[in-house]
């Protein structure tokens, strides 16, 4: 009797299985629009179903996700779907499509870690497809807004993106011609700030030694609530954190203070106090500048 039990659960898990791989899963994002089958295809990365669709209605590549605003192209993306990706773009897919709620372009939104949780990755395939067919490198959201679904979108550039994550993706752009020393954003968040920000040491030292970026201009100025006072940040402000910032300025009682609370620390800030040093040496003064950051 088991043995009959063994071989019904194996065979009816099979069929199953076999009925799954046949079927299209939903795609919601596209669900009522007329590029659902197309998006299904895009999902189960069905190169040929895909061919066969777009060129009976080419418009396809353009309807826009109701709730999210990208099209099947950003999907591909989304779902990290290269086969598919490239498939698009081979039909015709504009490799400068704007998202209609995000104001984003497909590059921006490409310039992204992958993976999942559990494991992220850096991946350059879909930004360097897309800049090789023609995606603007110097496209960008100009100032913060509020969508129509409520959600607050940032200035972005594909630059100012990239010098958050990834030194490959920063040089890759400027190699298809990114303006490097543009500021992004109604207060004027320069890209390199952005690096100095998320401590991408590698992108700064890039930024410094390969594009010469002026260490001593102001990085970004910002209102400051309740009191509406516009306050200009410099390098200093970024550079730093509690630790360099009391070693810096010899403070021995807030060293000896944050040693105790963590015995690490002086080896955790090495590059970082590297980077102080450096900016030093090119004129930099940490030890006098009035810190507009706590």
């Amino acid at each position: 009797m088991r043995i009959h039990l063994l071989i019904w659960y194996t065979v009816l898990i099979a069929s199953l299985s076999a009925c799954g791989q046949h079927q299209d899963p939903s795609v919601p994002d596209f669900e009522g629009t007329e590029a659902q089958e197309l998006a299904q295809a895009v999902a189960t990365s069905k190169l040929q179903k895909i061919e066969k669709i777009v060129r009976a209605n080419p418009e396809l590549l353009n309807v826009a996700s109701p709730e999210y605003g990208y099209n099947v192209l950003g999907l591909s993306i989304k779902l990290e779907r290269y086969p598919a990706f490239e498939k698009l773009l081979e039909l015709g897919a504009d490799p400068n499509y704007l998202n209609p709620q995000t104001k984003q372009s497909v590059l921006i939104e490409a310039i992204r870690p992958y993976g999942n949780q559990m494991q992220w990755r850096i991946t350059h395939r879909y930004v360097r497809a897309l800049l090789a067919q023609g995606a603007d490198p110097n496209y960008a959201v100009e100032a913060d807004f509020v969508d129509a679904n409520g959600r607050r979108v940032r200035a972005v550039s594909p630059l100012s993106k990239a010098a958050t994550q990834d030194l490959e993706t920063v040089k890759m752009l400027i190699r298809y011609g990114a303006e490097p020393h543009r500021n992004i954003g109604d207060l004027q968040f320069s890209v390199d700030s952005r690096a100095v920000r998320r401590v991408n040491y590698d992108i700064i030292h890039y930024y410094i030694d390969s594009l010469r970026v002026d260490v001593h201009q102001a990085m970004g100025t910002v209102i400051r609530k309740p009191s509406d006072e516009r306050v200009t940040y410099y390098i200093q402000d970024y550079a730093v954190n509690k630790f360099t910032k009391a070693k810096v300025l010899d403070d021995t009682v807030e060293l000896e203070r944050l040693k105790q609370r963590n015995a690490g620390i002086e080896a955790a800030n090495e590059e970082r106090w590297a980077l102080i040093q450096k900016l030093e040496g090119m004129g930099v003064d940490f030890k006098n500048y009035d810190y507009q950051l706590p």
